[in-house]
């Protein structure tokens, strides 16, 4: 057995050469991705490691199709691999299945191989991650789904047990073993936040036939309004019989949010942050803060109808720039907080950012998206609003650094790197250097000729 443990339990020495190699991964990611490999080999219960070398891995993987194609030939062997390894000690097993899925990331089999190492080892984390990795290769792999399924009751995740077993049923509403799993997910449900131990028949412990099949609703994510209701009032009486427990005020926030109450959903989420348990809970604070968002969303869709239906309507056009101006000073106020008490939250910096540049304040967005890159990821969106930032203060030479920087790491033409050439070419518009610039705009036109006004750029220049 291996024990699963986090990136701050390791060696020191450990740690710090991760972090050179945290830095290293925008000038040579191969580099840092051999001393994450190397640390994983001497410490492979770090689970949070191994997720960080797989987000990379899977990164190159997907962008670079030229070097999975010449791969095929060896990935044919990996059946014959696994067969001779089977006599082998699980750690080994675990060794030889990173070893695979470096040399391919996207080999759903080595995963696998990995899995069974894990729950071999009792490493419940790491049979999570492998199955998960499985789905985002091959998401409509039905087997991998139940796996991924019974891996989450046994880490005691039964909620998302539950939701993948919703998905299950997607692809397939008459699959049994997924109607079967769900029946367990649901006793797990009840027994985790009944407290009950040792029951065989959850329906026994819970207070009358009502409460069970209220259970039983919830398990299968009933969404009529009929079925939600009979849910908020269970839950409401649970909240009456234990005040203090967390879990009733989030699931009637849950249900209220799927009834379309996002008032009552908000009240209650502020009622959950009042009790002692939840003042410190910044997962009650983030929920707080997506619902108002979407509260907000909803004002401006109904205003949105409003415009379209009479354009002309001077109440309908204040209501809707009244209801924008609303949320966007919700936003910054409520990001600025969360900058403030959370300093080393990056994610937050970057969405500070963002209302920052939109504002037009481009000194003040400049500090947060700096220090927003050192979040994974939101690291490469931060550098091209960092490039922006400096475009609109006409600090050329500072906006093809982070332009080129794109340019240079991102393997695929996707948008984002469509949009950083593009402004990299105005960089060089602005600066005098025509030749430079249609350069960087003939790279965006190759790709997509559609892309903002690159194609009358190109037109112009062939037509002098």
């Amino acid at each position: 057995m291996i024990q699963e443990i986090s990136i701050s339990d390791l060696d020191p020495r450990q740690i710090k050469q991760l972090e050179g190699a945290d830095r290293a991964l925008t000038k040579d990611v191969n580099y840092s991705l051999e001393i994450y490999s190397s640390i994983l080999k001497q410490s492979p219960g770090c689970l949070e490691l191994r997720k960080r070398l797989r987000q990379q891995q899977l990164k190159i993987a997907k962008s670079n199709t030229k070097g999975i194609s010449s791969l095929l030939g060896k990935i044919t062997n990996a059946p014959f691999l696994f067969k001779s390894r089977t006599n082998q000690n699980p750690e080994s097993v675990l060794t030889s299945a990173e070893e695979l899925i470096a040399k391919n990331p996207l080999n759903a089999a080595a995963h696998q191989m990995l899995a069974d190492a894990g729950a071999s080892l009792k490493m419940v984390g790491t049979v999570v991650f492998a199955f998960e990795t499985i789905r985002l290769i091959e998401p409509k792999n039905l087997q991998n789904l139940k796996k991924l399924a019974n891996a989450y009751l046994d880490a005691g995740e039964s909620d998302l047990a539950i939701q993948t077993g919703n998905a299950i049923l997607e692809i397939n509403p008459s699959d049994g073993d997924a109607e079967d799993m769900m029946k367990r997910a649901s006793v797990a449900v009840a027994m985790t936040k009944g407290k009950w131990e040792g029951s065989t028949d959850f329906r026994e412990q819970l207070k009358d036939k009502e409460e069970a099949e209220a259970l039983e609703q919830s398990a299968k994510a009933v969404n009529d309004s009929k079925g939600l209701e009979a849910l908020i009032r269970q839950t409401y009486d649970k909240v009456q019989a234990e005040p203090e427990n967390l879990n009733h005020y989030r699931q009637l926030c849950d249900y209220y949010q799927r009834y379309g109450d996002l008032q009552n959903a908000i009240a209650w989420i502020q009622q959950a942050r009042k009790l002692e348990a939840g003042k410190g809970d910044i997962s009650l604070e983030e929920k707080e803060r997506q619902l108002t968002l979407e509260y907000y969303d909803g004002i401006i869709e109904q205003w949105e109808k409003a415009l379209s239906a009479d354009p002309q309507n001077s109440d309908s056009q204040k209501g809707y720039s009244d209801a924008l101006a609303a949320k966007k000073s919700f936003q910054r106020n409520q990001l600025i907080s969360l900058v403030q008490r959370y300093p080393n939250e990056y994610g937050y910096r970057y969405e500070l950012g963002c209302i920052l540049f939109e504002a037009g304040e481009y000194d003040t967005c400049l500090p947060h998206f700096q220090l927003a890159q050192r979040n994974a990821k939101v690291r490469l969106d931060a550098i091209l609003f960092l490039g922006r930032a400096y475009l609109n203060k006409k600090f050329f030479d500072l906006a093809i650094e982070q332009f080129k920087l794109l340019k240079n790491e991102i393997q695929i033409m996707d948008d984002r790197k469509k949009d950083a050439v593009y402004q990299l070419g105005c960089c060089y518009e602005s600066m005098g250097k025509p030749e430079e610039a249609i350069e960087e705009y003939k790279a965006v036109y190759s790709a997509d000729i559609s892309f903002r006004d690159v194609a009358d750029k190109i037109n112009a220049f062939y037509s002098n």
